[in-house]
């Protein structure tokens, strides 16, 4: 047997619809920002790796070897003699 709903009836079934839906969106916001906080570790790590296999490397000898004051970009000052 259905019980009919009156005006306040279907307001309130109205306020608790928004209020699931308000709240599974929040929840759905800190499932992602946690989710995306996991990944940006890993990341973050995977970064600091390359950066201290990078140091442990030594330097090969090549034209930014013979000048070690100058950057790898920059040309030798009598370039144009060449």
């Amino acid at each position: 047997m259905m019980a009919a709903l009156n005006e306040s009836d279907g307001l309130a079934i109205t306020m608790l619809v928004v209020l699931a839906l308000s709240f599974s969106c929040v929840l759905g916001i800190v499932v992602m920002i946690v989710r995306r906080g996991r990944a940006a570790s890993c990341e973050v790590q995977e970064l600091i790796d390359e950066v201290a296999d990078e140091e442990r490397e030594p330097e090969k000898a090549g034209p930014a070897a013979e000048d070690a004051s100058s950057e790898p970009w920059e040309r030798k000052e009598d370039w144009w003699k060449d």
